[in-house]
């Protein structure tokens, strides 16, 4: 008979508990029916932690980077979202309470950058300069708040809006390079031309555009047509006269009507 047939359940535990303790040079061997959760692995942070150690700036660094991603790739979204965030970026850009640097930033991101918190002075040696793009009734002055027409809603107008027809051509104020043909969410089709010494206009609302990017064109050459490619879908033109990427006023540089 074999002589471990008899032995109980507790005398089986008691000679694998010995067995285990020479095996492990004394160390006692695992207890059997361990209750769960005795042994539990430490506790991972979660990300609320993640940014328990980090200072000010760093956070503002996080923040300010996010915001500048998140204007950049809505800047020529057409879809309600990106339209939406770029607004809200041109009225916060007109109100100052974005920092100065996220500002900088997503002017250079914008092809047509922010509207300036300075004001410039005219200059009185460049009035009557600029012959106007088109001729017509002026409908958004300079500085206007926008209402949700052609201009958004909220911001502060960045040049005039002229009333026109469909197809009307549309000439360069003064002879420069072409450095912009594309579309913005709240102006539609744009042209935006250097005539250097910092002077630059933009163009926009536009139906059919007859000059390339990189293009010279002299005083009074036609850069497109009056078109309905703004939100609004009016014929109309939004012009802007910039010095150094300040908006002006371009009334007093237009050369006057003959009376």
């Amino acid at each position: 008979m074999n002589p471990f047939e008899r032995w109980d359940d507790w005398e089986w535990e008691r000679a694998i508990h010995e067995v285990g303790k020479e095996q492990g040079r004394g160390k006692s061997a695992p207890r059997f029916n361990q209750q769960p959760g005795r042994n539990r692995s430490p506790t991972k942070p979660g990300w609320g932690n993640i940014f328990k150690h980090w200072n000010g700036t760093q956070k503002r660094t996080i923040i300010a980077a996010a915001l500048f991603l998140l204007v950049f790739f809505s800047a020529n979204g057409p879809d309600g979202v990106s339209l939406t965030i770029h607004s809200i970026y041109r009225s916060a850009m007109d109100s100052g309470n974005f920092y100065e640097s996220i500002n900088g930033m997503a002017k250079d991101a914008l092809s047509l950058g922010g509207v300036g918190n300075k004001s410039v002075p005219v200059d009185a040696k460049m009035k009557g300069m600029f012959l106007p793009p088109i001729s017509g009734a002026v409908v958004a002055a300079f500085g206007a708040v926008g209402e949700g027409g052609s201009n958004a809603l909220g911001s502060i107008h960045n040049g005039i809006d002229v009333a026109s027809a469909l197809g009307i051509p549309v000439v360069s104020p003064a002879a420069g390079v072409v450095t912009f043909v594309g579309t913005d969410p709240q102006l539609g089709k744009i042209v935006k031309v250097d005539f250097g010494d910092g002077w630059t206009t933009v163009l926009g609302n536009l139906g059919e555009i007859t000059v390339q990017k990189g293009q010279r064109v002299e005083r009074g050459e036609v850069l497109g047509t009056v078109g309905l490619s703004a939100p609004l879908k009016k014929p109309w033109l939004h012009f802007e006269l910039r010095k150094d990427n300040q908006p002006v006023n371009p009334i007093p540089y237009l050369v006057p009507p003959k009376s």
